[in-house]
């Protein structure tokens, strides 16, 4: 009898009231650049933060009921792929879940992530990669362990994400002790 011993989640949502909400986001994402990840990194949580979390918080409330703690987003950028323009392979460290939002994307022109299984196929020993299907306003959500790529934009519509990483609050008051951060969601445990 066959048994699953271990297994990767991957979250995937389609976020309500899209179109309200991408006019929302637009407003405040940056205008031109390929990305805002240095800066974000050299400064926090960019301005948009906010925003943002109103955007994706019924879907990271559905996210949190499946952690054990509150969750809180520790970073955050955004992406403009223009025509050529890949973010090669890597993935976004040991512990937590990293988040990619599809804003400005055409299913019919443009390519999801790609991910990489941590383990190969037992029956030959390839890489197994996997491609989600999604549309313009999905969010999927994925252990920040896993190996994963923006593919090349082959078209002439530029493809914008927005990319965040997760982590529960006891990690992050671990990392961060003494700063006064808030998480995003409720305890699941809390509510009746």
């Amino acid at each position: 009898m066959k048994q699953t011993v271990f297994e990767v989640p991957l979250f995937k949502y389609s976020i309500p009231n899209w179109i309200e909400r991408k006019a929302k986001l637009m407003e405040v994402l940056p205008k031109e650049g390929y990305t805002d990840f240095f800066k974000n990194k050299a400064t926090g949580l960019p301005e948009y933060i906010d925003t943002l979390g109103e955007v994706i918080m019924e879907c990271m409330q559905d996210f949190a009921s499946h952690y054990p703690c509150p969750v809180m987003l520790t970073s955050a950028w955004c992406e403009r792929a223009k025509k050529y323009d890949v973010h090669g392979p890597h993935n976004h460290g040991a512990t937590g879940f990293s988040a990619v939002l599809y804003v400005e994307f055409d299913q019919f022109e443009h390519d999801a992530t790609k991910f990489w299984s941590p383990f190969s196929d037992p029956a030959t020993g390839d890489l197994m990669e996997y491609q989600p299907i999604v549309k313009e306003g999905d969010l999927v959500i994925f252990p920040a362990f896993m190996i994963h790529e923006g593919p090349m934009n082959k078209s002439d519509k530029e493809r914008i994400i927005v990319s965040f990483n997760i982590m529960g609050e006891d990690v992050m008051k671990a990392y961060y002790s003494g700063l006064n951060k808030q998480p995003l969601t409720k305890d699941p445990s809390t509510e009746m």
